[in-house]
């Protein structure tokens, strides 16, 4: 099961790697890593703070009048 979550990260930062680099440049592996760090990383982070990520969507989107 994690390594079909990995292989999910790593096939879209190759992608979003591709959009920039291309794939037959030197250090387009190398740019592909930091890309599929940072995607790992970004989850994480939606991860942990994804209550308060949906009570602050939740209070802008209500339409209720804050102080």
């Amino acid at each position: 099961m994690l390594s079909w979550v990995v292989r999910i990260m790593l096939s879209l930062s190759a992608v979003i790697t591709g959009l920039f680099v291309a794939e037959d440049a030197h250090d387009f592996h190398i740019v592909n890593g930091f890309v599929a760090i940072g995607l790992i990383l970004l989850g994480f982070v939606l991860l942990v703070y994804w209550r308060r990520i949906v009570s602050a969507a939740a209070s802008l989107f209500s339409g209720r009048d804050r102080p």
